[in-house]
């Protein structure tokens, strides 16, 4: 299925149809698409665990049942977050009698307790707490969750995203250890009936976007008032998962047609966000003065020369300003940035992750507020070349069946282990144009090559 329809189309279900079983090989490929997702320095830091036992789903349910015990927090003194790069939200920010979202948290638990009573099969979705982890862990596990999610449509089934659930509960019955961080739960099965799915609703632009600066509405008019002129191109959401690249050498002297950046900012729309409501905001930037400020907050240590080459730049930001929703805000920017990538590729756009920049810099320059933290960014233009693909850590290593350290299938063993200094290093030596179980083509070779040639 078109990767443009399945956005068009993106529906969540409220229940599912019970005792229905999806065979382990679909299983594998919803995970498959989840291990293709972008990671910082391709760390590949995720850990997935398939319950589909009686008694392992009874114990996800119970979870989900309890709510989220962090969002009963009272401190009496909240501090203010230090907002630097491994900034993760805390309770020590957070006091529930104050919460500005607390009325709209809890609006849709039940229909994620009745999707889990009755789901086929759960991912339990965490990561390694590395170095690289506890910065960027979060927002690389969204974009695994929205592969898993796309795929799941593409396979004809549909997932509920669960975020409010006792995560040290499941850490405990599941045998977790504390160095894994508990991002979410997926749950995942076959509708019911028509009436249990309901569409995404898709923001208002001027609730979710600025233009070039800090208050600067967006009205998705102004994008549409110039004539749209570009190539659409019709690719599978698994092609667009499988061959989408990192991005690093663009084309100067091309913009990015005003359509084409409305059709970016409508993807960035349809995720399932915590709530609907502006907990979150992307700044979309084309002017050429912002663009060069930003491409300055982009360094380091060395500046990172491909963010001073693009047309187009899209920052997230989300409040931390004592509100339930900052305790998932990382994983729901993660999940943006990534459908934005996606549909970018379908349209032709070459795109590159940014994790590593200077969020102080960057906040003054766009006037964002100082409660609010930046966790990411993504550049966006034409692409001067198509690198090859990245390698990719193989299932048996990153996914676990019913019980943790139970590898879902055999693993394939490397000289080094994979928490090794060199191991990232010597991953790179490895064949990259390999098999992959969601198609028939090797990864690294794009059906009709020709459509893509002034492409890549």
């Amino acid at each position: 299925m078109y990767l443009k329809e399945i956005i068009k189309t993106w529906k969540k279900p409220l229940k599912f149809e019970s005792n229905f079983e999806i065979p382990k090989n679909e299983i594998l490929k919803i995970l498959e698409a989840g291990r293709f997702a972008p990671s910082a320095e391709n760390q590949q830091v995720w850990r997935f665990l398939v319950i589909n036992t009686q008694k392992g789903k009874d114990t996800i349910i119970q979870s989900i049942i309890a709510k989220d015990p962090r969002l009963k927090t009272t401190l009496q003194d909240v501090k203010s977050p230090e907002l630097r790069s491994n900034f993760v939200f805390s309770t020590e920010n957070y006091n529930a009698k104050t919460d500005k979202y607390k009325d709209f948290i809890f609006k849709h638990h039940s229909n994620d307790i009745d999707c889990a009573k009755s789901a086929s099969f759960f991912i339990l979705c965490t990561h390694k707490s590395t170095i690289s982890g506890k910065i960027f862990g979060s927002t690389d596990m969204g974009a695994a969750i929205t592969n898993m999610i796309l795929m799941s449509y593409e396979l004809g089934y549909h997932t509920r995203w669960v975020r409010i659930f006792d995560r040290e509960f499941i850490r405990e019955k599941f045998n977790i250890p504390q160095s894994i961080f508990i991002d979410a739960v997926l749950v995942i099965g076959k509708a019911k009936e028509l009436f249990d799915t309901k569409e995404y609703k898709r923001k208002d632009f001027k609730d979710l976007y600025f233009y070039n600066l800090w208050g600067n509405n967006l009205e998705g008019r102004s994008l549409q008032d110039e004539s749209i002129n570009y190539q659409n191109y019709d690719i599978d959401a698994v092609d667009a998962i499988v061959d989408r690249r990192s991005i690093r050498k663009y084309d100067e002297n091309k913009d990015i047609p005003k359509g084409i950046i409305l059709e970016l900012l409508k993807a960035g729309m349809m995720i399932p966000l915590t709530i609907d409501h502006p907990y979150l905001k992307i700044i979309i930037i084309d002017d050429k003065e912002v663009l060069k400020q930003t491409a300055k907050s982009a360094k380091i240590v060395v500046q990172q020369s491909h963010v001073r080459k693009v047309p187009l730049i899209i920052v997230v930001a989300y409040d931390c300003s004592n509100n339930s929703p900052g305790f998932y805000a990382e994983t729901d920017t993660g999940s943006i940035i990534q459908n934005v990538l996606l549909r970018a590729h379908t349209l032709g756009i070459g795109s590159c992750w940014i994790g590593a920049f200077n969020r102080g810099n960057l906040r003054k320059i766009l006037n964002i507020p100082k409660d609010w933290h930046i966790p990411s960014m993504a550049i966006f233009g034409y692409a001067k070349n198509y690198p090859k693909p990245t390698p990719r850590m193989d299932l048996g290593k990153i996914c676990f069946y019913n019980s943790w350290k139970n590898y879902i299938e055999k693993r394939q063993r490397t000289i080094l282990p994979d928490y090794h200094v060199l191991s990232v290093s010597f991953r790179k030596f490895r064949k990259t144009r390999v098999s992959t179980i969601l198609r028939i083509r090797k990864v690294g070779i794009i059906k009709g090559i020709s459509e893509f040639e002034n492409l890549y």
